[in-house]
């Protein structure tokens, strides 16, 4: 990976693009934990057993990252606007067939079509980045703005969540969902046109680099010869499993902290809810970080160099932490030590992302699309092994965890340094 730098176009920070495309990227969290608070109501309203409600949120998960697959290379044929306004017809509905679904089974179909039509509004924003802006400082910087609107909904949602079932009941989570997609087809329809785009391509076009290409109109992106092509880029496979890495680290955390923190520690439900908002304004404070070394000109690769050391070094403590914390009883340091582990993970995590997407699409020209769709499914990917992984291992959780979070950190930063070393080598 070559680390030459780059002096970023000095361009107006365009704030209208970035919440919109940080809308789009925060649909998918707020789908999913939105409807936690609700799921004990709605398995009692309908019938429906615990692991189907379960299946409620691994269907999401599911279609939501192989859906990508799909998406992106149809976003390369026929246009970003275009797939992410039909992306967004999908998921709402989608939400409505949830909202008047009468039994388990139903839901967790829908939910899965819903996951589906989300992920187009997914892949399409992340080539949508690649299109805009040609040069990798400004995609980082633009990139982990998104992910900075994106680590809110996390915050969000729960609380939300619980707002609605006590207004409305389980079934408003849905017609809100509903609701939020309606809204979002018109801020993309009135904020994504075509000459507000060509605006700000143009605007950012005064960095030395090259204008982005546009998309292709042959369609081979969208074969599978096209997903050869994009792999075969230099460092994109590399560069897709560490995100998996990152993300299968990240979600370790994520779905283990209930049984550690609730069910071994006994913190309460809202202390939990604490605990989960603090993790996630970890998210946020890395990937702001980014943004910031980005906009002085820090090139992605001295980032990602930085931030997969980080990683590696917040895996290790947490290993650590997970065999102090092993015979835990639930004391007020011993809490605040997991949720100081787990807040530095997902640092790492936010402030790695960016750079990552930023270096993935670098020469994916106009397989954005396909390149967007590879890597928002290694994402998923990573992010279901590492929801699943913890209950696997026969040990303790808070030692899985820590276990678990530690590979992850390891594995992404020896793929990092040897991508890297062999892109200097060159």
């Amino acid at each position: 990976m070559d680390d030459r730098r780059q002096a970023p176009a000095r361009i107006a920070l365009p704030v209208g693009f970035i919440i919109v495309l940080g809308l789009l990227a925060g649909l998918p969290p707020l789908s999913i934990d939105i409807s936690l608070p609700g799921l004990p109501a709605i398995g009692a309203e309908l019938g429906a057993s615990d692991a189907q409600m379960q299946a409620t949120l691994g269907a999401f998960m599911l279609t939501f990252g192989f859906g990508q697959l799909a998406w992106g290379p149809l976003s390369d044929r026929h246009g970003r606007l275009r797939i992410i306004l039909s992306g967004l017809v999908v998921y709402v509905v989608a939400a409505l067939a949830c909202m008047l679904a009468q039994g388990g089974a139903a839901l967790v179909g829908w939910r899965a079509l819903q996951g589906f039509g989300a992920s187009a509004a997914s892949v399409a924003g992340i080539a949508l980045v690649r299109d805009v802006f040609p040069q990798p400082q400004q995609r980082a910087t633009i990139q982990s703005f998104i992910v900075a609107v994106l680590s809110l909904a996390p915050i969000v949602a729960p609380l939300l969540g619980a707002l609605v079932i006590h207004l409305a009941g389980w079934r408003g989570l849905f017609g809100v969902l509903a609701g939020a997609g309606l809204l979002l087809i018109g801020i993309v329809a009135a904020r994504l046109r075509s000459g507000r785009l060509q605006a700000l391509r143009a605007s950012a076009a005064q960095a030395p680099a090259g204008a982005p290409e546009a998309p292709s109109a042959s369609g081979a992106s969208g074969t599978p010869s096209g997903y050869r092509r994009f792999i075969s880029l230099p460092h994109a496979l590399a560069l897709a499993v560490s995100l998996g890495m990152v993300f299968c680290g990240m979600f370790v955390f994520i779905s283990g902290s209930p049984f550690v923190l609730i069910d071994r520690m006994r913190i309460s439900s809202a202390a939990y809810a604490v605990a989960f908002a603090i993790a996630s304004a970890a998210v946020l404070a890395g990937s702001l970080a980014t943004a910031r070394l980005s906009q002085r000109g820090v090139a992605p690769q001295r980032i990602l160099a930085a931030g997969v050391r980080g990683a590696a070094c917040a895996g290790v403590v947490a290993l650590v932490v997970g065999l102090v914390l092993s015979d835990a009883h639930g004391q007020w340091w011993e809490v605040a030590l997991f949720v100081a582990a787990m807040a530095a993970s997902l640092f790492f995590g936010g402030f790695v992302m960016p750079a990552i997407y930023a270096l993935g699409l670098q020469d994916a020209g106009a397989m954005a699309g396909v390149g967007a769709a590879v890597l928002g499914a290694s994402q998923m990917l990573g992010g279901a092994l590492g929801s699943t992984a913890v209950g696997v291992l026969p040990i303790a959780p808070v030692v899985a965890v820590g276990m678990l979070a530690a590979a992850c950190g390891l594995l992404t930063w020896g793929i990092a340094a040897a991508t890297m070393k062999a892109g200097t080598s060159r």
